[in-house]
């Protein structure tokens, strides 16, 4: 089972005492240390798509839902049998929500920056760029494959290839999806544990 939920945040009102009643201790402590207006839509949107996600899928979790992190950061609801994963960028927040390990990136597409590949990319994903690649449809599969495997940006970017689809770490295998993007400037990928 997985469910990937998507929000588009712009109308969002970070004062909205509503919206902020729905929200978690944690989240309104986030949001607090939030200075721009943009990241607290983003965290807003973030929560409000996991309370919807887990209205469909565990609806006798009480709401605001109580979530933690573990020590590489990655959110996680205690005492839940399900996984759950944020991303936002722009205009957007996404949740995914599954029976096993899952990551969810979002990106909003700018200029691809080749010095970054060649830092973060392995050789074969450079190569692959350097023959007409999508620098983030890359980017969003790294980025979900870390966050599904719990290391976060902690684990090396380059050490990995996510041009083959799946990729085996610790025993388990990894499964990328694609999902429609919101608008054509904008990817999204969710990974989970197959």
């Amino acid at each position: 089972m997985r469910g990937v939920y998507l929000m588009d945040v712009s109308a969002i009102n970070p004062t909205d005492e509503t919206l902020l009643a729905q929200m978690s201790q944690r989240r309104l402590e986030k949001i607090s240390r939030l200075k721009k207006e943009e990241a607290k839509k983003q965290s807003i949107g973030a929560e409000l798509l996991l309370n919807h996600a887990l209205d469909i899928v565990a609806p006798e979790i009480k709401r605001p839902v109580i979530w933690e992190t573990d020590e590489n950061g990655k959110l996680f609801i205690p005492n839940s049998k399900f996984y759950v994963n944020l991303s936002h960028s722009g205009k957007y927040a996404v949740c995914a929500v599954s029976d096993k390990p899952i990551g969810i990136d979002i990106q909003k597409c700018a200029e691809p920056d080749m010095r970054l590949a060649e830092r973060f990319f392995s050789p074969e994903e450079v190569e692959y760029l350097k023959s007409g690649g999508d620098f983030f449809e890359i980017w969003v599969k790294k980025e979900s494959f870390v966050k599904a495997v719990g290391k976060g940006l902690g684990m090396s970017l380059s050490g990995f290839s996510v041009l083959s689809g799946t990729i085996k770490y610790n025993g388990a295998e990894y499964g990328f999806k694609t999902h429609p993007a919101p608008e054509k400037n904008y990817r999204l990928c969710s990974c989970g544990m197959l």
